[in-house]
């Protein structure tokens, strides 16, 4: 897996509950609600070169089925 996937895994995703997260070499870049925010200000500092990774975090009371 990418590092960034390794690292969201691991983070403690209670203070981003109900955003978008975006990494970047393992590292959060940006968060916010608005996905279009969050891919702009991700790309932006990963580079040309480099994959962005967003993931949404959701909101605790919420369940994926």
């Amino acid at each position: 897996m990418s590092k960034s996937y390794d690292a969201y895994m691991k983070l403690d995703k209670r203070p981003y509950a109900g955003e978008f997260v975006g990494m970047c070499d393992g590292v959060v870049v940006a968060h916010s609600t608005s996905l279009k925010e969050v891919y702009e200000a991700t790309k932006k500092a990963c580079g040309p070169t480099k994959v962005p990774f967003i993931s949404q975090v959701l909101p605790a009371d919420c369940m994926l089925l």
